[in-house]
């Protein structure tokens, strides 16, 4: 059922609760010869009437996902393939990085260092650390309920000293305030197996969406498949990373 089509799914949805074209149209603000045509493929209803019938139906977001694909050949709406959007209407975002501590948990510093390696010109630094240093707080004012990161030990205990600390003291922070779980990995050689960052969004309005960091840029997944592997590769590295509470000790120990 997963690649059903979206009339498909909806006639069977309404059947299975031995709902008529009418009720169901009543719920959505329809009438019945709409929902009609609709199950007959004729033409789709507007997205916010998609939404109310996957609601309605019980679908999880798989009605919706239908009707995306036909709408437009891709699952995912428009703003989905923007990062900073997805922040904006993630319940929780979970940030895999096999090398560096996530952008969205740097301290200042750590994000002036890592900018300078990059050879990005000062005032530009300055304008990005700013502009950066207090995205995470703004999203939590948001709704963003929790953030989960994973990343290696070493991500921070290499630091400069005063990088260190800084950068330390700020995770401690944030894990007090509650919004923040980190896990830290220990095996310095293999940290987690991944060629770059993976960051997966679970939505306000239900569902996840996936996207992974290349030389090339963030390319955010819109197939099932790549989302299920995603999702599997973060759960591997959950379970290869210290407990929240042993990684919390870590970090006061190299602060």
């Amino acid at each position: 059922m997963d690649d059903a089509s979206f009339r498909t799914l909806l006639r069977s949805g309404r059947t299975s609760r031995g709902w008529t074209l009418d009720r169901l149209g009543r719920l959505v603000g329809a009438v019945g010869t709409t929902v009609g045509r609709w199950e007959r493929g004729e033409y789709l209803p507007p997205r916010e009437v998609a939404v109310s019938l996957d609601r309605e139906l019980g679908y999880g977001s798989q009605l919706m996902r239908a009707w995306q694909i036909e709408k437009t050949g891709s699952p995912l709406p428009p703003w989905a393939h923007d990062i900073a959007l997805l922040e904006e209407r993630a319940r929780l975002i979970e940030l895999i990085s096999p090398h560096l501590v996530p952008g969205l948990l740097q301290c200042t510093e750590y994000m002036r260092l890592m900018m300078g390696r990059n050879l990005i010109p000062a005032a530009d630094i300055a304008r990005l650390v700013d502009a950066r240093s207090r995205r995470l707080e703004a999203l939590i004012a948001n709704g963003l309920a929790s953030v989960t990161a994973v990343f290696p030990a070493f991500a921070v205990d290499r630091l400069p000293t005063d990088v260190r600390r800084e950068q330390a003291a700020r995770l401690l922070e944030l894990t007090d305030a509650g919004h923040v779980d980190v896990h830290l990995i220990m095996d310095e050689d293999t940290p987690i197996g991944l060629m770059g960052p993976l960051m997966m969004f679970h939505l306000r309005e239900g569902g996840a969406i996936s996207a992974s960091e290349h030389n090339r840029g963030v390319i955010v997944h819109d197939e099932a498949s790549d989302i299920g592997r995603l999702h599997h590769q973060i759960k591997a590295a959950l379970g290869r990373s210290l407990p929240a509470a042993a990684s919390r000790r870590f970090l006061e120990e190299v602060r």
